[in-house]
């Protein structure tokens, strides 16, 4: 089936911002000329909490993450306290692609339940390096996972095109530890995997698709260690981060051109990130916060949250998800239903409160879950969810001896500044949010089978 095409480029942690700032400048031609073509630049909302595993997750799939139960990086196991990581099998929606493809593998969800009954016949999907898909699994099409992928092996769907990736020279992802301690060979490493990136975007462009979806994580990483070089000129590494972002123009512009090219004009074109970035002034542990202010309670022994101890009342994970101890939840828990509310509003006047040297506050925003979200994994939701102030990163750290730290990084994510380009005719009327994009991806297929 010929039918609707759709590509899909994804930019990691690229923020409205500055994509503005740089088209203004000049630094992207090939992004303006598209913006000219029919295109506009939206400022749009990340997911709750901004991180990539949880943004991407809820790009994919198109619901919150009470539907597809990824809130963040880690998870923690109320049994014992021991950290674990959510990968692609613990998420519990189907994706886009996955429906797309007429096999949810067993999920269902509120997106599902709206779109499959709507297409007749399955269509191909290839999906390239969007973090948060590792372990590939089976799809109608391609899978190449992408951060966290630890094996190439295990990365790729079918398997067989691992062995081509890894002749090739295909980069999984850099050594973010690298940028510590050689920044110039780290930036070396980020030029080259895009390289790689790109290559291997070419290799699968020329197969049979419908849903291409391409994505570029080395932009985070760039951000991390060097985005307070972005607008200061003054930089020493002002234009090397400058020569990457028309690097990256440049692959932007020549997938637009193919995508074009081989659809004869046609075919619906989308670039988002999946949060904003900010210079970073000091990251803020939050668990030090609650230790100094009598809510949590630590042990000598034992590996991180592994070290909460009686009389702990509540306890964060990254980036500032605030659990309370419940005690039929937790085998030390503190805290009874009947004192939840209380608790609840007390921790949120301490962190209205939780000011910098200068008396302005760090907080810009505090949710209780239920606000936020809704399905049936509410339970693993944090009970407070807050959002920082752009320029304090918010640290879940277990033992910190300070509230207020120095970073080794420059850049932190933000929330309320990433970045969507769609054609002008899409009208979300107001600001949209990364969840709404699954849904207008397949209203776009829809009209093939209504």
């Amino acid at each position: 089936m010929e039918g609707k095409k759709v590509l899909v480029v994804g930019i990691d942690g690229v923020p409205y911002t500055l994509v503005g700032e740089y088209v203004e400048r000049g630094y992207m031609p090939h992004l303006k000329a598209i913006l000219e073509e029919g295109y506009k630049l939206h400022q749009m909302d990340a997911s709750l909490p901004d991180i990539s595993s949880v943004s991407w997750t809820t790009f994919l799939t198109g619901v919150n993450p009470a539907e597809h139960s990824i809130y963040g990086f880690i998870h923690l196991d109320r049994r014992d306290y021991s950290l674990r990581f959510p990968n692609s099998g613990n998420v519990m929606a189907p994706t886009f692609f996955q429906i797309l493809g007429l096999d949810t593998a067993g999920k269902s969800s509120s997106l599902a339940n709206k779109y499959l009954p709507r297409f007749k016949e399955p269509r191909t999907s290839i999906v390239v390096n969007v973090p948060h898909t590792y372990p590939a699994y089976p799809m109608n099409g391609v899978l190449v996972s992408g951060f966290v992928a630890l094996d190439l092996a295990r990365a790729v769907y079918p398997p067989v095109l691992a062995s081509t990736l890894k002749r090739m020279g295909y980069v999984i992802d850099v050594d973010p530890s690298k940028g510590h301690r050689d920044r110039a060979g780290f930036l070396e490493d980020l030029f080259h995997a895009l390289d790689k990136r790109r290559e291997a975007f070419d290799l699968f462009f020329k197969g049979k698709w419908d849903l291409f979806v391409a994505c570029i994580t080395e932009t985070d990483r760039l951000h991390h260690f060097f985005f307070d070089a972005a607008l200061d000129e003054a930089h020493p590494y002002h234009g090397a981060f400058v020569d990457f972002y028309k690097k990256l123009d440049d692959l932007v512009g020549h997938f637009y051109d193919m995508f074009l090219e081989r659809h004869g004009g046609q075919g619906f074109f989308m670039i988002l990130s999946d949060h904003g970035f900010a210079t970073l002034r000091k990251e803020v542990n939050i668990n030090r916060f609650l230790e100094e202010a009598g809510f949590l309670k630590l042990k000598e022994e034992g590996e991180r949250y592994e070290r909460i101890a009686l009389g702990t009342k509540a306890f964060a994970l990254d980036p500032c998800r605030v659990y309370l101890h419940y005690k039929d939840q937790y085998p030390l828990g503190e805290v009874g239903e009947g004192e939840a509310e209380s608790h609840l509003e007390e921790l949120t006047d301490l962190f209205r409160n939780l000011r910098n040297d200068d008396g302005s506050p760090i907080i810009r925003a505090i949710y209780r879950k239920e606000e936020i979200y809704q399905g049936p994994f509410l339970d693993d939701a944090p009970d407070l969810l807050c959002l920082p102030v752009d320029g304090y990163d918010l640290k879940g750290r277990i033992g910190a001896g300070t509230v207020f730290a120095d970073s080794v990084f420059a850049g932190m994510h933000n929330q309320h500044d990433a970045m969507l380009i769609l054609p002008e005719e899409k009208d979300f009327g107001d600001k949209p949010q990364i969840g709404d994009l699954a849904g207008l991806l397949l209203d776009h297929f829809c009209g093939e089978d209504l």
